[in-house]
């Protein structure tokens, strides 16, 4: 697995919080059992709440099965934020989860459903904490 790490409008990153994220995407990534795929996961650091009116504080991209772009907000929980996206890499990486996000482990979802009940997103929120506390006892 290669990790990137790239900084606000694609600058650098402090180098502790820099290694940080790399242990983290790791370690969220052995936990999930991904680890051991060959992704390729570039995190983008953002200093606010970004992309909508929402308040979205994290997102994942996949560019394809083992390419990802994840973005994450600084300015919150930072690493439950990471955790919450990294779990949405292991859904596209294994298939659980199509690109058009209608199809959930091989049932067909409706393109109406709203957020906070997708499938994906329950999984998400319940092991974004459970991964993060993991990951903390390892420091």
């Amino acid at each position: 697995m290669i990790v990137n790490v790239i900084g606000p409008q694609g600058g650098m990153v402090q180098s502790d919080l820099h290694a940080n994220i790399v242990l983290a995407v790791k370690s969220f990534a052995s936990q999930l059992g991904i680890g051991r795929l060959k992704n390729n996961i570039t995190v983008r650091v953002h200093k606010k709440v970004f992309m909508d009116d929402e308040g979205t504080q994290g997102l994942c991209e996949p560019l394809d099965e083992r390419n990802f772009i994840v973005d994450i907000c600084m300015y919150s929980n930072w690493l439950v934020n990471l955790a919450h996206e990294m779990v949405h890499v292991k859904q596209f990486a294994r298939g659980e989860l199509d690109f058009a996000l209608v199809q959930w482990k091989s049932r067909r979802i409706s393109e109406n459903m709203d957020y906070w009940i997708q499938p994906w997103e329950k999984e998400a929120r319940r092991l974004q904490f459970k991964l993060a506390e993991e990951f903390d006892k390892t420091c």
